[in-house]
């Protein structure tokens, strides 16, 4: 009797308050429409408020997460493997595609371009997003790495864009003659704005590798967290919920235990070895 009041204080209280939920280079800031109909969704479900807090890096949404700024956050694998262990993150829904719930680092250049693979690139300018990120830094690195080759010395010059969209806008208008991207962001983009990508081809793939999750600060209640999670499951049960899921550029959410990560895990090991 006392742990079922204190379930149902614990989600009555969260009535009250706003849960935020960030966002970073995993979803694109400029598709602020979609962000909101998320959200809005989540609401309703939920009964809970929520509303989004746009962060410029995976370092500035670490802050944000450990500090109590942001309770929830769309982020990447790599920043989650870390995020994890330092902060205490736990993971509440991973995002599933074509290729279940799992993803890959495209190489992109344009059309037009004879580059075949990411070691053709020496001594050209190309574009990384986030550092943290790893579809956009930490599995290129660590192919570069494994090659003998270090991308600040072997890129001419390394770009950081801290978007995966702006790493294709950047291959777009010719700033840069290649990027590392996400397969989720690129293949979205091609729905949404076809006129790009269709100047852009991906030469290479890295990966798969598990998706971009949606974490949890250490800080929130574990019983919101289990009402939000099972809407995150269930999004695509309900025809408002697919349509969202479509302008998101994916299925719907599934779980995977954090032991799926290991993957990515191995190669910051091995990057921060090497360097």
């Amino acid at each position: 009797m006392i742990v079922l009041f204190a379930l149902l204080l614990s989600v009555l209280l969260a009535f009250g308050r706003d849960i935020k939920v960030g966002f970073t280079a995993v979803i694109t800031r400029e598709d602020v429409k979609t962000i909101k109909d998320f959200l809005d969704y989540l609401s309703r479900k939920t009964g809970f408020s929520f509303s989004p807090v746009f962060a410029r890096s995976y370092d500035e949404m670490d802050f944000y997460l450990f500090n109590g700024k942001v309770d929830l956050a769309y982020i990447c694998g790599a920043p989650y493997v870390e995020g994890h262990k330092k902060y205490g993150y736990y993971l509440v829904a991973v995002p599933l595609t074509s290729d279940g719930p799992y993803y890959y680092s495209y190489v992109i250049t344009k059309k037009d371009r004879s580059y075949r693979s990411i070691l053709d690139f020496e001594g050209k300018p190309y574009a990384f997003s986030d550092p943290k990120s790893n579809s956009g830094s930490v599995a290129p690195t660590y192919f570069l790495l494994k090659n003998g080759y270090s991308p600040t010395e072997f890129f001419k010059p390394l770009i950081y864009t801290y978007s995966h969209y702006e790493s294709i806008m950047a291959v777009y208008k010719g700033f840069v003659e290649g990027a590392s991207v996400d397969s989720i962001v690129y293949e979205h983009t091609s729905l949404v704005a076809p006129y790009i990508t269709n100047k852009l081809k991906v030469i290479q793939k890295f990966g798969p590798f598990p998706a971009t999750p949606i974490v949890a600060s250490k800080r929130l209640d574990p019983n919101i967290v289990k009402v939000v999670k099972r809407t995150l499951l269930e999004m695509h049960q309900d025809e408002e919920g697919r349509k969202i899921l479509k302008n998101m550029g994916i299925l719907g959410f599934t779980y995977l235990e954090p032991k799926h990560y290991e993957t990515i895990a191995h190669m910051i090991s091995y990057i921060k070895k090497i360097r």
